[in-house]
């Protein structure tokens, strides 16, 4: 269809204002011959685009990210609808003011205005781009995955959740502690740290150790990713660029102040209130593989103030169960264990975490701290003088293995049952009581 620019005018507001003035607006043929380029340009179809399954991330009660990759300059968008058909859904674009971001290798997409505890069927799609005249830009006919679904956290959802952590790109293994969590049907994983080999040194690190993982295509599709850093996470010239794949939590969450921790996260699943912590490094700031750069020990000390604040919060303050997460440990019995602030060696845990958090994860009744780092399952009960239990996740290893912990709550209490992915055997299964709010 021929778009005539005069008669495009006389309905616009622009028209309106000008005519208002009581000043003609005059058209050069060269400008109507614009309008016809720009309408008659057939943009191709851009099969292909998509280079990954979509990727959910940074669950929250109002609101779900996701990520996909695509192998050309695109817009992308999200389509979200309260049943599978996708009758009546709604369409969601890419966060932008003024403009709506194009990126020739990740889309990042908050579909927000959701309901707590509600399952939602979804799918992701992009668009090229061209420019027939100029700068101005055409958007080919949109290119869209399969549907999936996930459900949003919240007082009312399911009381589930999965925990992962240590998978140092070992994309087999993962695949079957992907397989595990789908099996479980956990609503979401959180992946506590060390998602990278060694270092992330450009985009494509990301992006594969992220979204386009080998052997596990649509490993967070339907089971929405809780992502929490381990101290691989932050190696590399391209670590401090980690919100290129994975997109921080909501800003609502937070107070002004604490708008440094982006990632930091907690927030209900049913019955239990998940708490997320960053351990940051496993070496003290003055180390020299930092280079003069680490500001571990302020990012530490503020964590500790925004957990206090946490509890301030009714939701979190009135939970039966809350569980923490940390990378690495915040208690280790053996007296010779490594504390994370001596220069020599790497930490085995974190004492400067343990005096900064504990007494605030004791004071206010948390029953349970999971963590990873040491690639060796271990469970710590609960003391007197430490009165919340520590379970420690297995890793890769020759003489260790990968595990999954199931988190639910059963039978009036919290159960974490603890599974050897390589061998796909229960190895241990642990409960835990109410708390006493």
């Amino acid at each position: 269809m021929k778009i005539d620019r005069r008669a495009f005018l006389k309905t616009s507001a622009l028209a309106a204002m000008t005519a208002h003035a009581g000043k003609a607006v005059a058209m050069l043929p060269s400008e109507q011959a614009a309008w016809d380029k720009w309408e008659s340009t057939a943009i191709p179809r851009p099969e292909g685009i998509l280079a990954s399954s979509p990727m959910l991330q940074c669950p929250a009660p109002d609101s779900m990210g996701v990520a996909f990759s695509v192998t050309a300059l695109s817009a992308g968008f999200a389509e979200v609808a309260d049943n599978p058909e996708m009758k009546g859904s709604r369409r969601i674009e890419a966060e932008g003011v003024p403009i709506m971001p194009t990126d020739e290798r990740v889309h990042l997409i908050r579909m927000t205005g959701l309901r707590p505890g509600t399952r939602y069927w979804y799918r992701v799609g992009a668009a090229s781009l061209a420019h027939p005249i100029g700068y101005w830009t055409k958007q080919s006919e949109i290119v869209w995955s399969a549907v999936h679904s996930f459900t949003t956290p919240g007082e009312s959802a399911p009381s589930h959740f999965a925990m992962m952590s240590d998978t140092h790109a070992e994309y087999g293994q993962m695949a079957r502690m992907t397989a595990k969590y789908r099996g479980l049907g956990a609503p979401f994983v959180v992946w506590n740290g060390d998602v990278a080999r060694s270092k992330m040194n450009d985009r494509n690190d990301l992006v594969r150790n992220f979204i386009e993982l080998p052997e596990n295509d649509g490993y967070a599709s339907d089971a929405a990713i809780v992502f929490n850093s381990g101290n691989h996470d932050y190696r590399g010239d391209y670590a401090w660029k980690l919100d290129e794949v994975i997109m921080p939590r909501p800003s609502s969450e937070r107070a002004g102040r604490f708008e440094h921790l982006m990632r930091n996260f907690a927030f209900r699943a049913g019955e239990i209130a998940l708490i997320g912590l960053d351990t940051g490094e496993d070496k003290p700031d003055r180390h020299p593989s930092f280079g003069g750069l680490a500001r571990f020990g302020r990012y530490r000390e503020l964590q500790a103030e925004w957990l206090k604040d946490q509890f301030n919060r009714p939701e979190i303050a009135k939970a039966p169960y809350i569980v923490a997460f940390v990378h690495i440990p915040i208690f280790d019995s053996d007296p010779n264990a490594n504390p994370g602030n001596v220069l020599e060696d790497y930490a085995e845990w974190q004492a400067d975490c343990a005096a900064l958090w504990g007494p605030t994860l004791a004071e206010n009744g948390v029953q349970l701290v999971m963590a990873g780092h040491t690639h060796k399952y271990r469970f710590d009960p609960a003391t007197a003088e430490r009165p919340w239990a520590q379970l420690v996740g297995g890793g890769r290893g020759e003489k260790t293995h990968q595990t999954v912990v199931d988190c639910r709550v059963d039978g009036g209490k919290l159960v974490a049952d603890v599974w050897n992915t390589d061998s796909d055997t229960l190895i241990a299964s642990h409960r835990f009581d109410p708390r006493a709010c």
